[in-house]
C-alpha cells in the first residue's frame, strides 16, 4: 500500500470535515404523505397515545403535559405542569408513558430532571376528568405524584436519557444516559443503562416506591447488592435518548447517541421476548470501549468479554452535530388505511435529529442494512429528508407513522394503504461484521452497487490480508466473506483491533474488527 493511500485511510478513520446541519422541506418516497397535524407548540419532546386516540405529549422546557385530539386540537388547559423540573440545555421534561391498562388504571408516567435535589426522577400521576374521551378536559393533580424511581444522578446537563415506555410484558422500561461519566456505563446502576420496572403492584395515590417494590424477579442483576443494579436490564450505553418497543416481539430498538464518530441502533430482547433476535437480558453494549462499531475514546481498564455490537450504525464525522432518534420497528396490517407499503413492514426507521435524514433499515440474511430504495426517495440511502428536530415517533393503529418535532409540530407520515410502491434499483454500499468481537475468524456481509474489494489492515495502516482484490467482487446483494485470522503469509495474526476496508467505486466503508483467539 502506498504512503498516500495509508495516509488517506488513517484520515478517514480519524475524522472528516464538519458540515453544517442540513435543513429543508420534508421529502418522502412516492405515494407517501407528510402532514403536520398541529403546530405552535412549545418544544414537544415525547408523546404517547391513549386508547381512544388522544395524544398525550410533554413540552421539554415548560414542563407541561398536554393533550391533542385529532380534529379538535390541543386542550387549552394543560393536563398538568410538573413541579420542580430542571429545564435548560438537554434537561427538562423528557419522557411520557400511559399505563397500558388505562382507563381502569388511569396513570401517567413521566421522566424528568429535578431541580432540587439535582437528579432525575420517574414519577406517576393519576389522571382524572374526561377518561373516556367524550370532550371534557383530561387533568392530573400534582398531589397525586408517586415517585417510582428517584435519586438518579444528574451531575451533567447532558446525557440524560429520557424514554419511558411500557413493554408488551406490562413492565415499564426507561433509558438513562451516562451523565457524561463514560466509564460509569460499564457498571450496572444508574448511568448508561436501560431500566426494567414492575409498576403494576404499586398502591394508588401519592407516595414513593422502595426499589424492591419495582424490581422484577427475572431482571438479570437481581442478586446484586446494589439496589440500582437490580433494576437494570442492559448497560454499556452512552445516551440512549430514544428507544421504541416492538409491539409484536417486545424487543427494544434503541438509538444510542454517539460522541464524535458513530451513531448506533441496538436491539435488546428482554425476558419474555418472543423473537430472541436482539441482545439478551444483561447485555453490555460496549460504551466507552466502543462507539458504534468504532474503537471508543477510552478503555476503562481491561476490556470485558461478551460486548455486543450495534445492529447498525452510521458515520457522523461529516456533520457538525448528530443524534440518532429511534422510530422503532414499523408494524402495520395491509388493510390499515394509512399503512406504508407492505415491503416496509418489519423495517426499522430512525432519524438524525440534526441533519433531518430519515433512514429505513431492512433485515436480510440476519443483518440490518439500508433497505433497497423505493421510487421517489430523496437519495438511495435516505428514505426521507427534512425531519430535523424530530425527537419521538409512534405508529398509529391506522398504520400512519407519527412524530413530534421540537420546532412545535406534531405530524404524521401516511402511506397509500393497500397500494405498494415498486422498489428502485439498489444503489447503496452496505458492509458489516456479523459477530463482534470476532473469535478465531471474522465473517462479513456485503452489498455493493459496483465492483468492490476488501482488505484487512492493522491499526498502523499496514495491509494484513487482501480478501478480495479491488474491483474483483461483482456488484450484488448478499456477499459473504470470511477472514481466517491469518496474514498474507499464512501466519496467525495476533489478537487486537483491525480495520476491514471495502472500496466500491467512489464509496468506501471502514469497519472496526476486534479480533480474539
Amino acid at each position: 500500500m502506498t504512503a498516500s493511500r495509508t495516509t488517506a485511510l488513517l484520515a478517514l478513520l480519524a475524522s472528516l470535515p464538519l458540515l453544517a446541519p442540513v435543513a429543508g422541506a420534508q421529502v418522502v418516497p412516492t405515494g407517501m404523505t407528510v402532514e403536520p397535524l398541529v403546530s405552535g407548540l412549545s418544544a414537544p419532546t415525547a408523546f404517547d397515545f391513549l386508547p381512544d386516540g388522544r395524544v398525550l405529549f410533554v413540552e421539554q422546557f415548560t414542563a407541561r403535559v398536554r393533550v391533542f385530539t385529532l380534529g379538535t386540537g390541543v386542550q387549552v388547559t394543560p393536563v398538568i405542569t410538573v413541579a420542580g423540573v430542571n429545564a435548560g440545555g438537554e434537561r427538562g421534561l423528557l419522557g411520557v408513558a400511559v399505563d397500558p391498562r388505562f382507563p381502569s388504571f388511569p396513570y401517567l408516567y413521566v421522566y424528568y430532571d429535578v431541580t432540587s435535589p439535582q437528579s432525575i426522577r420517574i414519577s406517576r400521576y393519576t389522571l382524572t376528568g374526561d377518561l373516556a374521551g367524550t370532550g371534557g378536559d383530561l387533568l392530573a393533580s400534582g398531589t397525586s405524584r408517586y415517585d417510582v424511581v428517584d435519586g438518579i444522578p444528574d451531575a451533567a446537563s447532558n446525557h440524560n436519557g429520557g424514554t419511558v415506555r411500557f413493554g408488551v410484558d406490562g413492565l415499564l422500561y426507561a433509558s438513562l444516559g451516562d451523565d457524561a461519566s463514560s466509564c460509569s456505563a460499564q457498571t450496572p446502576g444508574f448511568r448508561g443503562v436501560i431500566l426494567r420496572l414492575e409498576t403494576r403492584n404499586l398502591p394508588p395515590g401519592a407516595g414513593r416506591a422502595f426499589r424492591a417494590q419495582v424490581t422484577p424477579a427475572d431482571n438479570p442483576f437481581v442478586a446484586s447488592s446494589d439496589s440500582a443494579a437490580r433494576l437494570v436490564v442492559a448497560y454499556g450505553l452512552r445516551n440512549p435518548f430514544r428507544f421504541q418497543i416492538d409491539p409484536d416481539a417486545g424487543d427494544l430498538v434503541i438509538g444510542d447517541v454517539g460522541l464524535v464518530v458513530r451513531e448506533e441502533i441496538d436491539i435488546l430482547s428482554p425476558p419474555g421476548s418472543s423473537s430472541g433476535a436482539g441482545a439478551p437480558s444483561g447485555t453490555n453494549f460496549g460504551w466507552p470501549f466502543f462507539e458504534g462499531t468504532a474503537t471508543g475514546p477510552t478503555t476503562c481498564g481491561a476490556m470485558p468479554p461478551g460486548l455486543v455490537a450495534p445492529v447498525w450504525d452510521y458515520d457522523r464525522t461529516s456533520q457538525a452535530s448528530a443524534a440518532i432518534i429511534s422510530a422503532g420497528i414499523y408494524r402495520a396490517s395491509a388493510d390499515d388505511v394509512r399503512a406504508l407499503p407492505a415491503n416496509h413492514f418489519g423495517d426499522i426507521f430512525a432519524n438524525d435529529y440534526y441533519t433531518g435524514v430519515l433512514y429505513r433499515l431492512h433485515l436480510s440474511g440476519g443483518a440490518w442494512a439500508i433497505a433497497a430504495p423505493v421510487a421517489g426517495q430523496p437519495s438511495p440511502t435516505h428514505w426521507g429528508e427534512g425531519f430535523g428536530q424530530v425527537s419521538d415517533w409512534r405508529v398509529r393503529p391506522d398504520g400512519s407513522l407519527w412524530y413530534c418535532r421540537q420546532n412545535g409540530v406534531i405530524g404524521r407520515i401516511s402511506g397509500p394503504g393497500l397500494v405498494d410502491v415498486p422498489p428502485a434499483p439498489r444503489a447503496a454500499l452496505a458492509f458489516r461484521l456479523r459477530v463482534s468481537p470476532a473469535v478465531g475468524s471474522a465473517q462479513f456481509a456485503l452489498d455493493t452497487p459496483a465492483p468492490a474489494g476488501l482488505r484487512i489492515f492493522d491499526a498502523s495502516g499496514r495491509v494484513v490480508r487482501e480478501l478480495a482484490a479491488p474491483g474483483s467482487l461483482a456488484p450484488g446483494h448478499g456477499h459473504t466473506l470470511a477472514w481466517d485470522g491469518r496474514d498474507e503469509d499464512g501466519r496467525e495474526a495476533p489478537p487486537g483491533v483491525y480495520v476491514a476496508y471495502v472500496e466500491a467505486g467512489s464509496q468506501r466503508i471502514a469497519q472496526r474488527v476486534v479480533f480474539l483467539r
